[in-house]
C-alpha cells in the first residue's frame, strides 16, 4: 500500500511539471494589491496641492478598499472623486469609505475621476523625480510604493489622461513606442515607469484580470474578449495570440485612427507588449482580443473557454462570461465617476 503511495505521488508530480503555469495560476489569490501603472502629478509655482493615479490591482482574496495614504511630501493624503455639482460645474469630494476593489479586480483613478489627492505640500514634486508615498487598505493596511513623477501636459499629449474609458490610450499604452510619441523616458525613469511595488513571490506571473466576452447572435460572425492584462513579473511579456474551440482563430487586434479621421482595426504585430509590473487595459474602442469566425453563437450570461498565448511561451486557460458591455462606472474597466 505504501509503495503504491508514493508512485501516485510521483505520478501526480510529474503530471504537474507538465501543466503550463498559467493553468494554475491564471485565477490565484497571491495576495497583491498595489496600485499599478501610477504615476504622480508634478506641481507648478503656488500650487498647493496635487494628485496620484494609476490602477488600483486587488488579488488578495478578499475585497478590499483604497482609504488613504500617507507621504512625507504632503501634510494629507485622501481618496477623492470629482462629481458634476450644481450648475453643471464639476466638482472635488472625498469618497466616503474608500475606493471599494473586488478580489480579482481593478479600479481605475484618473484626471477627473477617482484619484489619490495629495494635500498641502511640503515639497515641490518634480518632473523626472520620484515620490515615495504609502497606501493605506482597510484589510490588507499599508502597502509603500514610490511613483514617478510627471508632467500632466506630457501625459495627456501621450494619452495618459485616459486610463480606463472607451477608446483612445491609456496608461497601459506606455509601454508601447508607439503611445511614447517620441518621449525620451530612458535612464533611471524608465526603470521607475511603474513604480517600485513590492510583489509577492506566487504573484510573478501574467494575469487576466475582469475579463470578459462581448455576446453574438445569428449572422455574426466575429465577437472580442477585454479586460486588464497584469504582469507581475520583471520581464516585458506580449500576448501574441490564442486559441477556443468556438471560433476559427484568435488575434490581438487594436483600434487605431485611419484615413479620414475613422477608425479602423488591425492585429497588432509581434503582439501586445504588457511591461514588467505593469498592466494594458484591454477595452472596446482599444487593444482587445478578437474572435474571429465564430463557429456558434454566444449567448449573454454563459461562459466559454479560451486560451492565450504569450510570448514566453506560457498559456492562460481562461473561462469567461459572456455579458453585455458594462455600464460607465462598472466592472472595473472605468470606475473613476
Amino acid at each position: 500500500m505504501l509503495r503504491r503511495k508514493s508512485l501516485l505521488l510521483a505520478v501526480v508530480l510529474i503530471i504537474s511539471t507538465l501543466i503550463p503555469a498559467a493553468q494554475i495560476y491564471a485565477h490565484d489569490n497571491c495576495g497583491f494589491i498595489s496600485l499599478v501603472n501610477g504615476w504622480a502629478r508634478a506641481s507648478v509655482e503656488g500650487m498647493t496641492n496635487s494628485a496620484a493615479y494609476g490602477l488600483v490591482v486587488n488579488m488578495t482574496g478578499v475585497e478590499d478598499a483604497l482609504i488613504g495614504g500617507s507621504t512625507d511630501a504632503a501634510e494629507a493624503v485622501e481618496i477623492h472623486e470629482m462629481v458634476m455639482g450644481a450648475g453643471d460645474v464639476m466638482q472635488m469630494r472625498p469618497v466616503e469609505g474608500g475606493i471599494v476593489v473586488p478580489n480579482n479586480s481593478f479600479a481605475t483613478l484618473q484626471p477627473g475621476g477617482l484619484h489619490i489627492m495629495l494635500i498641502n505640500l511640503t515639497q515641490p514634486l518634480i518632473a523626472g523625480e520620484m515620490l515615495n508615498l504609502t497606501l493605506t487598505f482597510r484589510e490588507a493596511g499599508d502597502v509603500s510604493i514610490s511613483l514617478p513623477i510627471m508632467d500632466a501636459a506630457e501625459m495627456e499629449s501621450m494619452g495618459g489622461m485616459d486610463m480606463g474609458g472607451e477608446g483612445g490610450m491609456h496608461m497601459g499604452d506606455m509601454a508601447t513606442e508607439e503611445a511614447m510619441g517620441g518621449m525620451d523616458m530612458g535612464g533611471e525613469h524608465a526603470d521607475h515607469m511603474h513604480g517600485d511595488m513590492e510583489i509577492p513571490e506566487d504573484c510573478h506571473h501574467v494575469f487576466f484580470l475582469n475579463a470578459w466576452v462581448r455576446p453574438a447572435g445569428a449572422g455574426q460572425p466575429n465577437s472580442a474578449a477585454y479586460g486588464l492584462m497584469l504582469n507581475l513579473t520583471d520581464e516585458d511579456v506580449s500576448l501574441v495570440g490564442g486559441s477556443a474551440d468556438f471560433v476559427e482563430a484568435v488575434e490581438i487586434h487594436e483600434m487605431v485612427m485611419g484615413a479620414g479621421d475613422v477608425m479602423q482595426m488591425r492585429p497588432i504585430e509581434g503582439g501586445l507588449v504588457i511591461p514588467a509590473g505593469g498592466a494594458v487595459v484591454l477595452q472596446r474602442g482599444g487593444y482587445h482580443v478578437m474572435l474571429i469566425g465564430l463557429t456558434s453563437e454566444l449567448a449573454a450570461d454563459s461562459m466559454v473557454d479560451l486560451t492565450l498565448t504569450l510570448s514566453d511561451g506560457h498559456e492562460l486557460v481562461l473561462t469567461l462570461p459572456v455579458q453585455e458591455p458594462p455600464m460607465e462606472g462598472e466592472g472595473g474597466m472605468n470606475m473613476g465617476g
